[in-house]
């Protein structure tokens, strides 16, 4: 039997290297910054320009807007003041927000912080009221989301929930007489030695940063204007980072890796007035219970096509026999990233990308690091072939809660196709179905591909919702109104 070499770290980086520019020939996306972090020592690989237009190369600080992975560092701040005896997770919202208010009296009564943390307050998830670029941009939006409509029961079907970290961003403020953006700067940036992860485009500005672009056809077009909602900060409409900042984090919770704090040794005050004296709440909270299992979500967002996921505190969860994996991603106009961490086996993998194709780009490479690094490979999936009346029972149309659109689900030629509305490009993404199991499928070519959805049913077994991967998407019902209440595109996540 013949001894085999391992690989050195200078060959896996080569090879990460090759792949990562493979991908951007097939995907064309203007610019990407990327990191593989492994045992024997990080990688960074950036390729590719800031803007189409204006043209820098990617540098390992470019700023890009990472989008819904600022959740992770919402969560990270409330688990930083519950480990300062601040606040606990498990508490109800209103124990801090006494006024809190929801269309549904008995949810806002009943809703905790940790419930908007794991996505289960059934409200209206994607509201994007933007309420203005002042200090009290999320009080007021909670008064908006006071008025949303309650789409399931608490802790009911798992959806996707932005607006429910409104909520725990409203809760850190109250606590710490600080904005959300100054409490986690304070909290978790500084502390993390984060200090190319910004807010404000007065800041992001200042430095060299990655203008987004849209996929129109074939061709990328600049995202203007850039876009920035301060009310929507604390789900992923305002943070901006760098891949250097990324695998400061990434090892931070993997590892529980600190960065020294000249500031905090001084007894000096950091930006937004909180006192910076002291060891910072990071360094004893059990970071394990980021990733301890709250609940089953049905489809998993970042596993392999067609597994089940489970969420933990704000991170998704994906259970290998060889490794954990968990993990979140970002969509904004025209910038999607990706991000996961394997706590046992230290491995981690950073994505920024700026073009709305990017999350097709990142999970290709993101299942190569699994397969060569970790060793995991995709379970073999079931073949399902549905009858013609299981087909048309499917078909119909789903609303997208919140916007005059819908996803239309139509039969050709013996195939079940989603008709995803395109709201950069205008018309419709179509994606093919390949089923799976009944009422399961995964969705086949394009840059969708791989995606799953699931039907769900009532207690009489009518189909009552479209699950796109994190979304619900309600049927459309003869008597449903055709007005209704906010939901970005179907890749916003």
């Amino acid at each position: 039997m013949t001894a085999t070499t391992p690989e050195s770290s200078t060959d896996l980086a080569s090879r990460f290297e090759q792949e990562a520019r493979r991908l951007l020939e097939e995907y064309k996306v203007p610019g990407v910054a990327l990191g593989l972090l492994t045992p024997d020592g990080d990688h960074f690989v950036t390729l590719g320009v800031t803007s189409v237009e204006n043209p820098l190369p990617i540098t390992e600080d470019t700023i890009f807007q990472i989008g819904s992975t600022t959740k992770t560092l919402t969560s990270l701040t409330i688990s930083a003041l519950e480990a300062q005896g601040k606040l606990k997770r498990d508490d109800t919202v209103r124990t801090y927000l006494p006024d809190f208010r929801l269309k549904d009296e008995s949810v806002a009564a009943q809703l905790t912080i940790l419930d908007t943390l794991t996505h289960q307050g059934g409200f209206q998830g994607d509201l994007f009221e933007d309420t203005g670029d002042g200090d009290d941009a999320l009080a007021r939006v909670l008064d908006k989301l006071a008025e949303a409509p309650q789409v399931v029961p608490l802790r009911g079907h798992w959806s996707y929930n932005n607006a429910g970290f409104y909520v725990a961003g409203r809760v850190i403020e109250v606590v710490t007489g600080m904005t959300w953006e100054a409490a986690v700067t304070e909290l978790v940036l500084k502390p993390l030695g984060m200090d190319h992860t910004l807010f404000f485009p007065n800041m992001i500005m200042t430095h060299r940063f990655a203008a987004g672009h849209n996929k129109i056809e074939d061709e990328f077009k600049v995202q203007r204007p850039w876009l920035m909602v301060r009310s929507a900060g604390p789900a992923g409409s305002t943070c901006s980072s760098t891949v250097n900042d990324m695998a400061k984090y990434a090892h931070y919770v993997m590892s529980g890796t600190m960065a020294t704090r000249p500031e905090a040794q001084e007894g000096k005050s950091g930006d937004g007035g909180a006192e910076a004296a002291g060891p910072s709440p990071l360094e004893t909270l059990d970071r394990s219970r980021l990733w301890t299992p709250v609940r089953p979500i049905g489809i998993a967002l970042n596993g392999f096509p067609g597994e089940r996921g489970q969420i933990g505190q704000s991170w998704f969860l994906d259970q290998y026999e060889d490794a954990l994996i968990i993990s979140h991603g970002g969509t904004t106009m025209g910038h999607q990233s990706d991000f996961w961490v394997s706590p046992d086996r230290k491995v981690g993998f950073i994505a920024l990308t700026n073009a709305s194709n990017g999350h097709a780009y990142n999970r290709k490479l993101s299942e190569w690091v699994k397969r060569e690094v970790l060793g995991l490979t995709p379970p073999e999936t079931d073949a399902y072939q549905p009858g013609e009346d299981e087909l048309n029972d499917l078909a119909g149309n789903y609303l997208v809660v919140g916007q005059p659109l819908k996803i239309g689900v139509e039969v050709r030629e013996g195939v079940l196709t989603l008709l995803v509305p395109d709201t950069a490009a205008g018309g419709t993404k179509d994606a093919a179905l390949r089923f799976i199991a009944p009422d399961r499928a995964i969705i086949s070519g394009g840059d969708m591909d791989g995606y799953a959805i699931d039907f769900l049913r009532d207690a009489g077994g009518q189909v009552e919702f479209l699950k796109v991967v994190v979304r619900l998407y309600p049927r459309e019902r003869a008597e449903a109104e055709t007005a209704t209440p906010n939901l970005p595109a179907l890749e916003e996540v």
